[in-house]
């Protein structure tokens, strides 16, 4: 692989620039607010769970610029680190090629799901090095970053130094088994690859050893003081069970914080550590990550003719993040921040989505990705159930997907769009317009509960609380719904008074847009199209009962959900494997012994047996070091005394026979047919034999459906047109 290009510096030096800047009036820039969501990784896809967290920042997002403030959603992809560079490699892809791919995929799923990033810029940028390289040598300057010889994770295997992330084991804390070598997912401990109990290389499985490397470190201990200050105190309002975990570690003690890395890494090059340490060495991807918010806010900025300056020194800066990576924004990134003056961001925490109660799973359906979702959901019926069950709260939310069915069409269609759609459609099919509003005594007394309503709303909007904000948004359509049903203004629609009281129910849908804009863009968008309104123009100072004018006709405002999708279950747990070593089976003449590697991060974890009919196809050379898709839950059976522990599939059309083609799949990946999930229970052969797989265009086929990988088609060569799969 080429050694990677570095990104171009095209920036002034940002030391100079800070140190040049001019403080502006903090009155003109007090409304000035960056709001965040993590840093997506650039090495795989977008998923129902990660969506959660970029809803709830584009929900505060838009209620911030509705209510006319300076507010910037600011985002970008994360594109350093080893797995980066590894998978890479395993693609065949230079790593720049590599992430940029997944950049271009990530902005396509978060606009699908109506999240409206200011900038979307990713972290492998001129800008981000720049500031990379100023927190480094500012904090250098403060003598908060020093040089120490450490014991690392080294794979002899793999020949190559460990990461913490590519080491598992136990956790020394809690004792939890198969945690990775950063953070342990149970206890919330930030860990370091040697602390692991029994540790394996991800890679290959195998048990690494520790050597000696100098590396680069920054004094969290000698900032604890500090941090626990700013922890404790109101200002920083952190939430409770975040504030128990905090002071939990702040009395264990922190620890330095190791902020370099050995290569191979795809990452920034520290400047000048070859000379001071003997090897070049990579800025720590959890170093350059963070920093990535300001370097996409000053590429935002740069473009529109702004300082970023403004935002981040004299405005405000919210975070949103999972608990699972509160350890780092909460004491290495505040740390690093207020030791070169900036001021500290708030900081708001969210659980994990679970799905019908448990974890996400593919083995059991539950693991939807963000286009696989799409495919049988709405976008807007997500965001409107997320935002049904976020607040401040640090809790998990359930996706039960008969739950969601029942509060989209109950609640969202049932309650909200029904009489939305309702009173737009008989306003615009009677009357084409609205001339006239009922202000009556009735209508007074309903102005006065719904005004104390957009007041709470508006209060619920600005604490975070999505929940209560749409508990109090679905009273107001409960108020619509009851005065238009008792108004019954189809019994004498061309009465003056039924005309204003029609006039009435369009206002009160037209503000009933406006307060649930920030969730459901497109569905108040429906609504300004049909009173003709600029969507960008409306602002929450005009939520009012005074509109006139003409109307055209509405869009269907949202879609019921007829079914709930239900995976389809193929009873094959089809994985890619590789053939390491082949041998003739000593009691068959037409038989090969296989060992097959499949990985160790696949479901059927390292080298096994497989006893193939193969040798009157393939020569022993033709089949090492092969890729090819095994049926690995076949149950085990000896063939001729020698045990077989999968089965490898091939195309057969009685004349020539060809290995299931995988080039680019990791090993230990599943292939699947479109739309179904693999069953890992055990099955006999003679239930494997009444399976249909056919080979059509060069392609497994299974009632209709594509057999495949998360990144590539299974392929076959050389056989006909309808050949069988065994």
């Amino acid at each position: 692989m080429k050694k990677s290009a570095k990104p171009k510096v095209v920036i002034k030096k940002v030391s100079k620039v800070i140190k040049s800047s001019k403080v502006k009036s903090a009155q003109k820039i007090a409304d000035k607010t960056i709001i965040t969501a993590a840093l997506p990784y650039a090495n795989g896809d977008i998923h129902i769970g990660h969506l959660l967290e970029y809803i709830q920042a584009d929900i505060y997002s838009r209620f911030l610029k509705l209510q006319g403030k300076d507010a910037l959603y600011i985002c970008a992809s994360d594109m350093h680190g080893t797995p980066i560079e590894v998978n890479a490699r395993k693609a065949g892809e230079e790593p720049e090629k590599f992430v940029k791919r997944f950049w271009k995929e990530h902005q396509k799923d978060f606009a699908d799901f109506l999240i409206k990033f200011d900038n979307y810029y990713y972290t492998h940028s001129p800008e981000n090095k720049e500031f990379a390289e100023f927190f480094f040598t500012e904090l250098k300057k403060k003598k908060l970053i020093y040089l120490k010889k450490i014991q690392i994770i080294y794979c002899n295997n793999c020949q190559r130094s460990l990461p913490d992330r590519y080491v598992k084991g136990t956790c020394p804390n809690c004792s939890t088994a198969d945690q990775y070598g950063d953070v342990c997912e149970s206890c919330n401990s930030a860990l370091k690859g040697t602390d692991l109990i029994n540790p394996k290389c991800s890679l290959c499985g195998k048990t690494p050893i520790q050597k000696e490397s100098e590396h680069y470190f920054f004094k969290l201990s000698q900032l604890s003081d500090k941090l626990k200050n700013w922890i404790n105190s109101p200002a920083a309002e952190i939430q409770p069970e975040v504030k128990n975990w905090l002071q939990g570690w702040l009395q264990k003690g922190l620890e330095d914080w190791c902020i370099s890395r050995d290569g191979p890494y795809f990452g920034f090059e520290i400047t000048d550590s070859e000379k001071e340490t003997g090897e070049k060495k990579f800025f720590y991807v959890w170093m350059d990550a963070p920093i990535g918010y300001i370097s996409s806010t000053k590429n935002y900025c740069d473009k529109n003719k702004l300082d970023w300056k403004d935002y981040w020194y004299q405005g405000k800066v919210t975070h949103f993040i999972g608990k699972d990576i509160c350890y780092f924004h909460f004491l290495f990134w505040p740390a690093m921040l207020m030791e070169l003056g900036f001021p500290l961001p708030k900081l708001n925490v969210h659980g994990f989505i679970t799905v019908n109660g448990e974890k996400m799973s593919k083995s059991r359906g539950t693991f939807f990705t963000a286009k696989d979702f799409l495919k049988y959901y709405p976008p807007e019926a997500l965001r409107f159930f997320y935002a049904s069950h976020l607040d401040k709260k640090l809790v998990d939310v359930d996706l039960d997907f008969a739950n969601f069915q029942a509060v989209t069409n109950n609640v969202f269609v049932g309650n909200l769009g029904n009489f939305c759609y309702r009173v737009l459609t008989f306003a615009e099919k009677n009357y084409g317009s609205v001339k006239d509003i009922a202000l009556g005594a009735e209508e007074q007394k309903l102005i006065l509960q719904i005004n104390l309503l957009i007041a709470e709303v508006e209060k619920n909007y600005q604490q975070l609380n999505f929940k209560e904000a749409v508990k109090n948004i679905l009273k107001i359509a409960d108020l619509g719904n009851a005065y238009f049903q008792n108004s019954a203004v189809w019994k004498d629609k061309e009465s003056k008074e039924s005309k204003a009281k029609v006039g009435f129910g369009v206002n009160l849908a037209r503000n009933l847009a406006i307060l649930t804009s920030p969730i459901l863009p497109e569905f108040s968008q429906k609504i300004y199209s049909a009173l003709d309104e600029n969507s960008g123009k409306i602002k929450w100072d005009n939520i009012n009962f005074k509109w006139k004018g003409k109307l055209k006709p509405i869009e269907k405002l949202v879609d019921k959900i007829e079914k709930i999708f239900v995976v389809e279950k193929f009873p094959l747990q089809l994985l890619v494997g590789q053939i390491k070593e082949v041998k003739n089976h000593p009691h068959a003449d037409s038989l090969y012994l296989l060992k097959v590697d499949f990985g160790v991060n696949g479901v059927k974890k390292g080298i096994k047996q497989v006893v193939a009919g193969l040798r009157k196809h393939f020569s022993a050379q033709d089949l090492l070091n092969q890729k090819a898709v095994f049926c690995a839950n076949l149950k085990p059976a000896k063939i001729r005394g020698e045990l077989s522990e999968a089965m490898v599939l091939v195309a057969d059309d009685h004349e020539n026979v060809s290995l299931l083609s995988v080039s680019k799949s990791e090993l230990g990946e599943e292939a699947k047919f479109a739309g179904m999930e693999n069953q890992s229970s055990e099955i006999t052969f003679e239930e494997f034999k009444k399976l249909v797989l056919l080979v059509k265009g060069n392609n497994i086929h299974f009632e209709g459906k594509k057999l495949g990988t998360r990144i590539e088609d299974v392929l076959v060569r050389g056989v006909k047109e309808g050949a069988g799969v065994y």
